[in-house]
């Protein structure tokens, strides 16, 4: 009878030994868990570059200052360096001491060619984006429906042709280059200054003259142009015994083609 006790005292303690032995195991897990986890450090922060803003990225900065950089003339979409221009001109031809012309038929070969006041032919050559040599050849009349004393002096005159022929070399100076929106395109085009010297031959006048002015150029495609001039043309005429100096204006529109035409 004792020995059967002691046995089932022994079981009940093996069968009572594994659950307080996973309860520690458990116990020893939940204390690992309440440990706090140790986070990496942060790496510390880069210096700024001296004299750099630390609220800007240098990147952002730089490529920002390219956008904006100005555009020199390689830049330029409408190249004129090394290259010729032909123009055509034709306007209005003020005279310091005949009648303005706005309209006038002139006839070679027997053919009438009506035309503006004023008609021109001009060859340039670019040296750069900036200068430019130019040589022009034009051609107006006289005309007059003025006082007594004009038409003396063109009594005097008699069967002489009543047309002026003006030849001049110009430096031309593009001063601004300059871009300008019309409607849903960009028009580019230059503002420039010429001035130069030549001569005038008509009935009254065959004498040096000098001419200055000024005119603005728009830029259609690579080799073509609209142009706009003014200038002012200064030389001596001879009215019966009086001479004088005049001031003789012309404003006129123009159509440029340059060649090569591919740059």
């Amino acid at each position: 009878m004792k020995l059967t006790l002691r046995r089932a005292l022994a079981a009940l303690v093996l069968l009572a030994a594994p659950p307080a032995l996973a309860a520690d195991a458990t116990d020893d897990n939940d204390a690992a868990d309440d440990e706090p986890k140790k986070t990496p450090e942060a790496a510390p922060p880069q210096p700024t570059p001296e004299g750099a803003d630390p609220c800007i990225d240098e990147d952002v900065k730089a490529d920002l200052f390219a956008k904006r950089r100005q555009r020199t003339s390689r830049d330029r979409l409408f190249q004129q360096t090394n290259r010729h221009e032909l123009s055509v001109r034709s306007g209005y031809y003020s005279s310091d001491t005949f009648d303005g012309v706005g309209y006038i038929v002139h006839h070679a070969w027997g053919v009438p060619i009506p035309t503006f006041g004023v008609f021109a032919l001009a060859y340039a050559y670019h040296m750069t984006e900036d200068l430019a040599v130019e040589a022009t050849a034009g051609l107006t009349r006289l005309t007059s429906h003025g006082g007594p004393e004009l038409e003396r002096t063109f009594a005097v005159l008699q069967d002489q042709p009543r047309r002026q022929l003006m030849f001049d070399a110009n430096l031309v100076w593009s001063i601004a280059h300059a871009k300008l929106r019309l409607g849903g395109s960009i028009t580019h085009f230059d503002f420039y200054l010429t001035g130069g010297g030549g001569v005038v031959d008509s009935a009254l006048s065959s004498g040096i003259a000098g001419n200055g002015g000024f005119g603005l150029k728009f830029f259609l495609g690579r080799a073509f142009g609209l142009r706009l001039d003014v200038r002012d043309h200064v030389f001596q005429q001879q009215l019966l015994s009086q001479s004088m100096v005049v001031n003789d204006i012309t404003a006129t529109v123009g159509f440029s083609i340059y060649l090569p035409m591919r740059e």
